[in-house]
């Protein structure tokens, strides 16, 4: 018997513990019942009434018992070009009553689609033909379906978990050298994209063919490499450091793989070739790689040095000036300077000071932060760490979507080691420095994607946008200086502090590196990192293949729900900030010569419409209208379409809303025949 009461009464008394307390009684029951809000309300003391409006503000919260089963069919665009749509037909056809069936506007498998979530589960390259199949699969034993956080489930890594705490950077080294396990190793890439296509079932089949073979062979899992469309991958490390990738290792394939592998008979797949060799991997070096579950295995790979050296110069002005010596962006979308945070932070009245992570990363179509999270966990926290450091803050909230559920599994893994080990806490590696990690999720909303209302989701209300100034840096969360970094910002940290500022800014015309997630149209979907200056050419073709199926790109769709459609006349410009081909968040959907560019714009301003938090009218009313204008049977008319586009982009309080039209304003100018 569930005891939802208890979860809730485990929350101390305070307002910012609302979304938790929600999310743990929805953990538990499927829904949240309307006794349930009540006592959630009563036992945090905030009116029923308030309560209410922030369980109905986030979209993943339930206050409607749903049915035996619950069903979400991914169409967004990613998806919905692949065949989306034709799975939700079908499953509307062949679903039982007791079935909730859902649409989802994205499952941020985007480069597995189409994708189709089943009890929590994703499954993903589905046709209509897996329909029944995969109502039929019962819920992995192992995955948790309406898990909070860290609730995913699937063992993570096979490294021991004992620390040293309070001796310098040399005795973690020491130690973690020590956890080595030299020898024959097999690394299954197992992210959220591979367990969408069948990784489970290929790591049942690698214990089962070392056994078979009495192979004395470590199996450890790691991140997405971002080869997504060979996923699984399988990479096998010979004792002597050699390494041979497996792609498309599924389960029923693994003894002949091993076969091949063990008689020298592995023939290199030249797409692999040609997706890795046209990028330029910094940021995602360790992705696929590195053991997320074992701190030993990131420390023997550098992990945590640049935190060391930082600290030991005590001078945390020193990590700023770098940082802003090497020109580093913030990744969120904004391209602000990241340091220029850090020294607004650390010079601002008032303590204490916050740095935030926005792990919530909610736009359909953007995956990437989310595999930098399951891949390297401990290259986001020592970045975050960096940043605290140089800020002055003194408590870092990772803010996770609700529904990253390995994401955050792998993050709160990381962040629980880090403590043991002596790299979260008081005192860090025995300096003066002490900061502390708490883990947050999210519940949906495009919206978090904006600072203050992410701070406002924190502080345990509707998550809508704070007027401008005060800046969070003066006046945050709780009204204390705050920080908010992306996800991909802080992964560029410690590799600058460890290299210098001169080093990034020789990258990509002085812009750095940028992570893009690839899907849509395109043979290899996936994740990628190239120099800031890279092409959608390069991206598409070189990197991602063309066209599987031959026909031509009529565009592609950057950066979202806020981004754009771009022609192929401008496939050759450089993706630079503020450049004539801005590189946005870094959501990449190629689109053939087969899909209508309208329906591709209604998606977007139908998910902005049902986004918007409602606080300004040019959003609220407007992103409405202009849908019911693209819905009208009536011929459309260009110039009203293109005026009430610019009122919502210059009047909308904040930057989603100001970005929302953009969609429609591209096709207007740059596909005017398919919106008549």
């Amino acid at each position: 018997m569930s005891d939802w009461r208890a979860a809730v009464r485990a929350f101390p008394r305070e307002r910012t513990w609302l979304l938790p307390a929600l999310h743990a009684v929805q953990h538990e029951l499927r829904w949240i019942p309307t006794g349930a809000l009540g006592e959630i309300a009563s036992h945090l003391r905030v009116p029923l009434s308030e309560a209410y409006g922030v369980a109905t503000h986030y979209p993943e919260f339930r206050l409607a018992e749903p049915g035996r089963r619950i069903v979400r069919v991914c169409t967004g665009v990613s998806c919905r070009i692949r065949g989306g749509l034709d799975l939700k037909k079908t499953l509307d056809a062949v679903a039982d009553p007791d079935v909730t069936l859902e649409p989802n506007d994205c499952a941020f498998h985007c480069s597995v689609a189409p994708v189709v979530e089943v009890d929590g589960a994703c499954h993903g390259r589905l046709g209509v033909g897996d329909v029944e199949r995969v109502l039929n699969t019962p819920p992995h034993p192992a995955l948790s379906p309406f898990g909070g956080e860290g609730s995913f489930g699937l063992p993570l890594a096979s490294g021991e978990r004992v620390g040293v705490r309070g001796g310098s950077y040399t005795d973690l080294l020491r130690h973690a050298e020590s956890l080595a396990h030299p020898g024959l190793t097999l690394i299954l890439a197992l992210g959220s994209c591979s367990l969408a296509v069948g990784a489970a079932d290929t790591l049942a089949a690698l214990h089962e063919e070392v056994v078979r073979r009495s192979w004395s062979a470590r199996i450890v899992t790691v991140g997405c490499g971002g080869l997504c469309w060979a996923a699984p991958v399988v990479t096998i490390v010979a004792p002597d450091g050699e390494r041979r990738l497996l792609p498309h290792a599924t389960a029923d394939r693994i003894p002949a793989l091993l076969d091949a592998a063990a008689a020298d008979r592995l023939e290199p797949n030249p797409g692999v070739g040609d997706f890795l060799g046209h990028q330029r991997r910094e940021l995602t070096a360790r992705c696929g790689l590195v053991d997320p579950g074992d701190i030993a295995d990131a420390i023997r790979r550098g992990g945590y040095a640049a935190l060391a050296d930082a600290l030991a110069s005590r001078d945390p002005l020193a990590v700023t000036e770098t940082v802003k010596a090497a020109g580093l962006r913030g990744r969120g979308g904004a391209y602000f300077a990241a340091a220029l945070k850090w020294e607004g932070a650390r010079s601002a009245r008032g303590t204490p000071t916050y740095l935030i992570v926005n792990a919530e990363e909610g736009e359909p179509g953007i995956f990437k932060d989310r595999h930098l999270m399951e891949g390297d966990p401990h290259r986001l926290l020592e970045g975050a760490l960096l940043a605290a450091y140089a800020s002055g803050a003194t408590r870092i909230y990772l803010y996770i979507h609700g529904e990253a559920h390995l994401s955050a599994q792998r993050m709160a893994h990381a962040v629980e080691d880090a403590r043991r080990w002596g790299l979260v806490g008081d005192r860090i590696l025995a300096s003066d420095f002490s900061v502390d990690v708490e883990i947050r999720r999210g519940a949906g909303g495009f919206v978090l994607g904006e600072e203050t209302a992410l701070m406002e989701s924190l502080e345990g209300r509707r998550a809508m946008p704070r007027p401008k100034p005060p800046f969070p840096t003066e006046s945050g969360l709780w009204g204390k200086p705050t920080v908010i970094n992306n996800v991909e910002t802080l992964f560029a940290v410690p590799l600058i502090v460890a290299r210098g500022a001169e080093w990034w800014a020789a990258l990509g015309r002085g812009h750095g590196t940028k992570c893009f997630g690839l899907s849509g149209h395109v043979a290899r979907a996936g994740m990628v990192e190239v120099e800031m200056d890279a092409t959608l050419r390069d991206l598409l073709e070189r990197i991602g293949g063309g066209v599987p199926a031959g026909r031509g790109l009529k565009g592609a769709l950057l950066g979202g729900p806020s981004g754009i459609i771009v022609p192929p006349r401008d496939f050759d410009e450089p993706l630079l900030p503020g450049g004539r081909v801005n590189p946005g968040t870094g959501g990449i959907v190629a689109i053939d010569e087969t899909v209508s560019v309208r329906d591709v714009v209604r998606t977007l301003l139908d998910f902005n419409t049902r986004e918007s938090c409602g606080k300004c009218t040019p959003c609220r009313e407007g992103t409405a209208r202009l849908r019911d204008m693209l819905d009208s049977e009536a011929p459309l008319d260009h110039p009203a379409i293109a005026e009430l586009s610019e009122v919502v982009r210059v009047a909308s309080l904040c930057g989603l809303g100001q970005a929302a039209p953009l969609s429609i304003l591209s096709a207007l100018r740059e596909f005017p025949a398919e919106l008549r």
